[in-house]
């Protein structure tokens, strides 16, 4: 589907018409592709799946910049439940500096709003350009991780307290669909825990924007891997536990790995856990021995701690300890 937001006109009197495309679209896609072609394997892969309507309830939206029907500028939202992550943000090198990202972003970000969206998260260099463009339209540093930034809608400000409060919950596996979902949860700041998931790199905070599509766009596709999300009724996904074959042991072992919200405890886990076919093979869980909820979980569905790993990690400077648990 596609709306037309203005006609624009660039710093060099060149006429630019702004577009909102939402996919699936059969027209743009043979645009779309190749100019984002450059993004990689995996990013390709969502692409692609969005445009031919094979990414669930997932979200996803480009707005792009179009002179005499060639498109020149893009930037991409992937949401769920107005939770967002922001990029693909390109420009034609031969287009370059006359004002076309700034155009598409002003109405990206009045049709963010307008669709009731509530947190778009984005990654960039700190105190780069595109930084410093970002800024201006309200987006914030991350404290934990300067260079990752966040805008939250005005309009609600209790939102992600209201979102994340205790509530009734159900297990759902893994899909598109919960990507700016899981990418929101592992970049809320857990007290005091500093490892939380191996497989997706998330140490005290993350933005997951790369790791959740490479998950879904290849490793999901392992007949050994398991992925499941604990879906609060507000939306938010409060905690996401992955199960796959470890690449390091020759896929002799599997690696778990689970995220939580730490408004949720060790019986909100296990139910998920529990989910997990764990089959056959031993599976390794390392954690973060202050972590007490997530090894009650383990130790209550079966896991023993089997070793602990001596300065497996720094948190402010400090080398930690962590633990790891064998089922």
């Amino acid at each position: 589907m596609r709306n037309l937001l203005e006609t624009v006109t660039l710093k060099t009197g060149e006429e630019m018409l702004i577009e909102h495309v939402i996919a699936p679209d059969s027209v743009r896609k043979e645009q779309i592709r190749p100019f984002l072609q450059h993004k990689g394997s995996h990013w390709n892969g969502h692409i692609a799946a969005a445009l031919e309507g094979e990414c669930d309830e997932l979200e996803t939206h480009f707005y792009i910049g179009l002179i005499d029907d060639e498109m020149v500028g893009n930037i991409m939202t992937v949401e769920s439940r107005g939770v967002g992550i922001f990029g693909h943000v390109n420009t034609l090198e031969t287009h370059r500096r006359k004002g076309i990202c700034s155009h598409i972003m002003k109405h990206q970000m009045e049709d963010f709003r307008t669709r009731n969206g509530r947190v778009l998260l984005l990654g960039t260099g700190y105190q780069s350009a595109a930084y410093y463009i970002y800024a201006s339209y309200e987006f914030k540093d991350w404290e934990s991780d300067p260079g990752c930034m966040r805008y939250d809608n005005p309009v609600e400000p209790d939102f992600e307290s209201h979102f994340f409060a205790h509530a009734p919950t159900k297990i759902i596996p893994a899909e598109w669909r919960h990507w700016a979902l899981v990418a929101l949860l592992a970049h809320i700041p857990f007290p005091d825990v500093r490892l939380r998931s191996v497989l997706m790199n998330v140490w005290g905070v993350a933005l997951l924007e790369g790791q959740y599509c490479k998950f879904m766009a290849e490793t999901i596709k392992d007949p050994g891997t398991s992925a499941y999300t604990l879906e609060s009724e507000t939306g938010a996904v409060v905690a996401f536990a992955t199960c796959v074959p470890d690449s390091r042991w020759r896929r002799e072992v599997n690696l778990l790995d689970i995220i939580y919200h730490p408004n949720y405890t060790r019986l909100d886990l296990i139910r998920l856990l529990e989910a997990i076919p764990f089959h056959d093979k031993p599976t390794h869980c390392y954690t973060d021995p202050r972590d007490r909820e997530k090894i009650a979980a383990l130790e209550q569905i079966g896991f023993r701690r089997a070793a602990v790993i001596p300065r497996l990690f720094t948190q402010n400077s400090v080398y930690r300890d962590g633990w790891l648990f064998l089922r």
